[in-house]
């Protein structure tokens, strides 16, 4: 744990350097990636001459939200290298891991186990209330599953290594127990996807559910020193509810995936907590004293 969040000592952390390096990540990313869909689906509608060219209503449909998740979290990426290489003076993989690569043993390992327990609870679920869930299969879905390759191993990548790695490792300069800086940075993980809600309800439910899914991709990081495993679940969850299993309310609107119900807001967040349970239990089996080792800690 100590290893990979002193990663951040190895580095230049005054407080401008931390503002400038969100700036750029988040507004200047967004902004440039929004403005360079625009200018492709514009120039796809010249060439085409329909409104509705990447899907069946105007304006932003799924297949352009895809396309604008994939070149904005791409630009995130690149000016969260740059913040690290030349604002604060260190090396990218030090937010990644100690252990100076990348793992991608770990990133799969996190995804399948991930993708593996959600599969089987779901597949409970919809055994208990079969009438809870639609089956479907359009010729669409192929493309939603490429966009989603495209977009979501990117921006659930550049989460991880923003969120668990290069902000928890700032938070830790001041926080200096494991728990509060694992709440303090699930809290402001889960607060920025309060707007992926289509209704209060909905915002509520997605809140809570990833607040605590942050939480366990914390703990994940801080016992295996690196953000490996939390990006390959965090991937492998994003992958699941869009292309397998998917909700009108969960903020990419009709999406042509093998599944779709309506969502229940109330269940995800209890289903979550025994799906995180499992998780940890399967990725640690073997060394849990690792895990024991940040609960425990008092610095």
């Amino acid at each position: 744990m100590r290893d990979f969040l002193d990663r951040v000592y190895t580095g230049r952390n005054e407080p401008w350097r931390y503002m400038l390096t969100v700036l750029l990540s988040f507004v200047v990313s967004n902004v440039g990636a929004g403005f360079m869909v625009g200018l492709f689906l514009v120039a796809i509608l010249i060439i085409t001459g329909r409104m509705d060219a990447f899907g069946d209503i105007p304006g932003f449909s799924w297949p352009a939200l895809l396309i604008m998740v994939a070149v904005a979290f791409s630009t995130s990426m690149f000016f969260l290298y740059v913040g690290l290489k030349f604002i604060h003076r260190r090396d990218f993989i030090s937010a990644v891991n100690s252990r100076g690569s990348v793992e991608w043993r770990r990133i799969l390992s996190g995804g399948v186990a991930w993708f593996i327990i959600v599969g089987i609870l779901d597949l409970i679920s919809i055994v208990m209330d079969p009438s809870s869930v639609r089956l479907k299969f359009t010729p669409a879905f192929w493309w939603l599953l490429i966009l989603a390759l495209l977009a979501f191993p990117v921006q659930a990548s550049f989460e991880e290594i923003f969120f668990r790695g290069y902000l928890m490792q700032g938070m830790w300069m001041i926080i200096k127990r494991p728990i509060p800086l694992m709440i303090m940075n699930s809290l402001i993980f889960s607060i920025l996807h309060w707007w992926n809600g289509t209704n209060l309800t909905m915002s509520l439910s997605i809140t809570a559910s990833t607040f605590i899914i942050g939480l366990v991709l914390a703990l994940i990081t801080l016992a295996d020193d690196g953000v490996e495993l939390a990006m390959g679940v965090h991937i492998a969850n994003n992958l699941y509810v869009s292309v397998i299993h998917s909700s009108p309310e969960a903020g990419l609107g009709n999406l042509p995936s093998l599944m779709v119900s309506p969502s229940d807001p109330y269940a995800s967040p209890l289903a979550l907590i025994l799906a995180s349970a499992l998780l940890v239990a399967i990725l640690f089996r073997g060394r849990y004293g690792d895990v024991l080792d940040v609960l425990r800690y008092r610095g």
